[in-house]
């Protein structure tokens, strides 16, 4: 059934699904595909399990590496006042986490965000390869520090946010580019251990 150009599950009442797309549209398609349960960091942690279980009521799984630490508190404040609203007139089935969860919810997400470059001391910034990493990873979130993955980690996290990008309307560079924003990634990479989300 069509309500208002929404498609409605068959009892007429708006689902999670159609949820999903409603927010997804929204927030003016701002918000990724979402990701696989398992590619988060500590997936077993309550955190994470917190993560899955909240936000995914209203649209698809975020990771942690979609803010920094310094921008998840006003995000989180304001994903919980919407479930608060939301459980309050019973909308859905939606529920608000309690302010324990939402604690440890938030100290999940500060501990594996985004973590920023620091345009300051970063290197390479001023060659072609830099300029492009700049102008397009900044077009959804704050430029990463190449040093947070390991060089093997990039082509990975790169084809991802390719990915989010299409999904997103976002404008995708030619593939050399993406391959020399890669290189550069590659080459400020921390050089051992794994990185965050």
């Amino acid at each position: 059934m069509d309500r208002g150009g929404m498609m409605m599950e068959t009892d007429g009442v708006m689902g999670r699904r159609d949820m999903k797309r409603m927010m997804q549209g929204m927030m003016g398609n701002m918000l990724p595909p979402g990701i696989n349960p398992t590619s988060l960091p500590a997936p077993h942690s309550e955190g994470a399990k917190l993560l899955q279980h909240y936000c995914t009521q209203c649209h698809n799984l975020p990771g942690p590496g979609l803010h920094t630490a310094v921008e998840w508190p006003a995000v989180v404040a304001r994903m919980a006042a919407r479930e608060r609203m939301m459980s309050d007139q019973d909308m859905m089935g939606i529920q608000a986490p309690s302010e324990k969860e939402l604690a440890t919810l938030l100290a999940y997400l500060q501990k594996h965000a985004q973590i920023p470059l620091n345009k300051a001391t970063a290197k390479g910034l001023d060659t072609p390869a830099g300029r492009a990493f700049s102008a397009t990873c900044s077009q959804c979130h704050a430029l990463p520090d190449p040093g947070q993955h390991t060089a093997a980690d990039w082509p990975t996290v790169v084809a991802r946010m390719q990915h989010n990008m299409v999904a997103m309307g976002k404008l995708v560079p030619a593939q050399s580019t993406l391959d020399a924003i890669v290189v550069y990634l590659q080459e400020y990479a921390q050089q051992s251990g794994k990185g965050g989300s």
